[in-house]
C-alpha cells in the first residue's frame, strides 16, 4: 500500500467529520472542501481519490470531477448518495468510480475506498502504524511524514520500525544488532549509533526526541 492523497467534500461538516473518522487507518493524506469550492480545490492540487457527499442529484459533481480527469489523471471518485437518487445514477465511464448510500456504516466506506485505491494490495490497519504526523507502513517498508515519504535505506527504517513497534523499552546495541542486522552480522556496534543519528535528521527533531539514548544502555522510543 502507498501513500495517496484524499479530499472530502461535503457541505455538512459532520459528513466530513464522518468521513475522515472512517478513512483515518488508512495509508492516506487527506484535506476537507465544500461541494461548491471543489472545483477550485480540484484546480489548486491534485488527489488520488476525490470523496463526494453527492447527495439528491450526483450528476452536477459527477461531472466535475469526470472533467478534472481529463489530463490523463488517474484520479478515482467515490459518491455518498441518498437512497432516491440510485435511478438516476451514473457511474463516469473514464474514471474508476464507486457509491456509497447514506446510512451506510463507516466500514463499508473505508473497505470501498480501500479496493478503489489498492485494489488487490489492501493492507489491514494492523500494519499501519500512525503517530501523530509520522506513518510507519509495516506492510511496504515505507513510512512518512506529513504525507511526505521519509527516504530512508532498508537498515534505517528496520531499526526505525522496530523500536516504534517495540516503545518504551530499552534495547542494548548488541541486540539491536541481531534483531536488525541479523545473527551474521560482524561489524562493530557504533553502526547503530550512526543509524540512530541518521534516523533522527531524517524524522526531524520533534520526533527525534523520542528516540532516546539511555545512558550504558542503548536506545528505546518513548511512546
Amino acid at each position: 500500500m502507498h501513500m495517496k492523497r484524499v479530499i472530502i467534500a461535503s457541505d455538512d461538516v459532520h459528513t466530513r467529520a464522518w468521513a475522515r473518522s472512517a478513512l483515518d487507518g488508512l495509508d492516506v493524506t487527506m484535506a476537507e472542501s465544500s461541494n461548491g469550492d471543489l472545483a477550485s480545490r480540484l484546480a489548486a492540487e491534485e488527489a488520488d481519490l476525490i470523496l463526494v457527499d453527492a447527495g439528491r442529484d450526483p450528476e452536477p459533481l459527477v461531472q466535475l470531477v469526470e472533467g478534472s480527469a481529463g489530463g490523463g489523471s488517474e484520479v478515482r471518485l467515490m459518491l455518498i448518495v441518498e437512497g432516491n437518487a440510485l435511478g438516476g445514477l451514473r457511474m463516469p465511464p473514464r474514471i474508476q468510480a464507486d457509491f456509497l448510500v447514506r446510512g451506510g456504516s463507516s466500514e463499508e466506506l473505508t473497505a470501498r475506498v480501500r479496493a478503489l485505491l489498492w485494489p488487490g494490495e489492501e493492507a489491514s490497519s494492523q500494519e499501519l502504524l500512525r503517530i501523530d504526523q509520522l506513518t510507519v507502513n509495516l506492510a511496504t517498508y515505507q513510512a512518512y511524514l506529513d504525507g511526505t515519504p521519509i527516504d530512508f535505506t532498508y537498515l534505517e527504517y528496520a531499526l526505525f520500525a522496530f523500536l516504534v513497534t517495540h516503545p518504551n523499552r530499552a534495547y542494548s546495541r548488541e541486540v539491536l544488532l541481531k534483531r536488525v542486522w541479523g545473527s551474521d552480522y560482524y561489524g562493530g556496534s557504533r553502526t547503530v549509533d550512526v543509524h540512530v543519528r541518521r534516523v533522527r535528521a531524517k524524522i526531524g527533531p520533534e520526533f527525534g526526541k523520542r528516540l532516546e539514548t539511555v545512558r550504558n544502555v542503548g536506545y528505546l522510543w518513548n511512546g
